[in-house]
């Protein structure tokens, strides 16, 4: 199969091309109009599939308390979004219970039929701060323990593909070097911790930021703390939610600029609660709070977020796409078959307008949107 259009996405600016679509993945790209296409796109624009790496659930799927039927209901969901990929993302709960979601996100992971594909998990608990802990379950929270997240490693069959950290907590960064040992990527993140501190934890493999700007300590002009690390270090990959609630718009402007086109992640740190109707009435701005006003997770879509990084928080289109397909799939070291329309990688493609309004979606090759 060969579709085309006159603005496809390769190499960081857009081109008239084809591409030929063949068992799943990308099989070429040619000249536009060398071939017999069999979709025309005419001049909407074509995109690599998008990537959220950080996501807790949707409608009633909730990842902490995972249920396949749920899960599949979500991942058929996602492309309605323009999502080809995403990490079921956990947060702070009881032992138990990340015993018995572990082997639940395993089955889910290699079993998958329709819609997005879950590559791997994210855990975002239960190693942060008390201070900084957002909404997150202070009952359960518990010094970084390297042993613990390699249990739940072995029963997740080793799809845990990232974990935060408070790594004020991480003595002699022996969680953050030994799970980095390990192929987990450690993101600084529910931490307040000090701007030397954070380079410390990146000299021993962290590498990444838990969504810039919340969950941390505040800049301060003498203390940089953990932001001024996510701008100023420049391995450290940082996730920003792009609703404009979590974080200004403004604010999203100055994280995107100072990380550059290479290392910005859009994130959703979606909730559950998102297009939950039983929930909609408490949604009024987009995003979802506990009684005292504390933000928990945002019913952002990530096409929306593309668009509201470009236009609402003035990144460079370059910026705000990349954000949203090579720097995740490179963060997780999957930029091998996904991230880029490219010969040989997934066919993983978004179809949508230039206000990124999703209008077909390819799932390795498959149409689901």
């Amino acid at each position: 199969m060969i579709i085309q259009s006159t603005h496809v996405w390769l190499n960081e600016e857009f081109k008239p091309a084809q591409i030929e679509i063949e068992e799943g993945k990308i099989k070429a790209i040619y000249p536009y109009q060398e071939k017999k296409a069999d979709e025309d796109a005419g001049e909407l624009w074509i995109l690599p599939g998008f990537i959220d790496i950080h996501t807790h659930g949707w409608n009633k799927a909730d990842t902490n308390k995972p249920v396949l039927e749920d899960i599949r209901r979500w991942s058929k969901h996602m492309p309605q979004e323009g999502v080809t990929s995403y990490l079921a993302t956990t947060s702070t709960q009881s032992k138990e219970d990340n015993l018995k979601a572990f082997p639940i996100l395993k089955e889910a992971i290699e079993n998958q039929s329709e819609g997005a594909e879950m590559i791997g998990i994210n855990v975002e608990g239960n190693y942060i701060d008390m201070t900084c802990r957002g909404a997150q379950n202070k009952d359960y929270i518990v010094k970084p323990d390297a042993d613990e997240l390699l249990e739940y490693q072995r029963l997740s069959g080793n799809h845990i593909l990232t974990v935060t950290c408070a790594v004020e907590h991480d003595e002699n960064y022996e969680f953050t070097r030994k799970v980095s040992d390990a192929g987990i990527r450690v993101s600084l993140g529910h931490s307040g911790a000090s701007f030397d501190e954070c380079k410390k934890a990146v000299e021993n493999g962290a590498s990444g930021v838990t969504h810039c700007g919340n969950g941390m300590s505040r800049f301060h002009h003498r203390e940089p703390g953990i932001f001024g690390a996510a701008l100023n270090l420049e391995e450290l990959y940082a996730e920003v939610i792009g609703d404009g609630i979590h974080v200004h718009f403004e604010t999203a402007h100055l994280i995107g600029m100072m990380k550059g086109k290479d290392k910005l992640i859009l994130v959703t740190d979606s909730a559950e609660q998102k297009d939950d109707p039983d929930y909609a009435k408490y949604n009024t701005i987009g995003a979802f709070r506990l009684e005292d006003g504390t933000l928990f997770g945002s019913a952002l879509y990530v096409n929306k977020g593309v668009d509201n990084l470009h236009r609402k928080a003035r990144l460079p289109l370059v910026t705000a796409i990349n954000a949203a397909t090579i720097n995740p799939a490179k963060y997780l070291g999957f930029d091998h078959r996904k991230g880029t329309l490219e010969a040989g990688k997934d066919a993983d493609i978004v179809i949508c307008n230039e206000h990124i309004e999703i209008k077909q979606v390819y799932c390795k090759g498959v149409k689901q949107f």
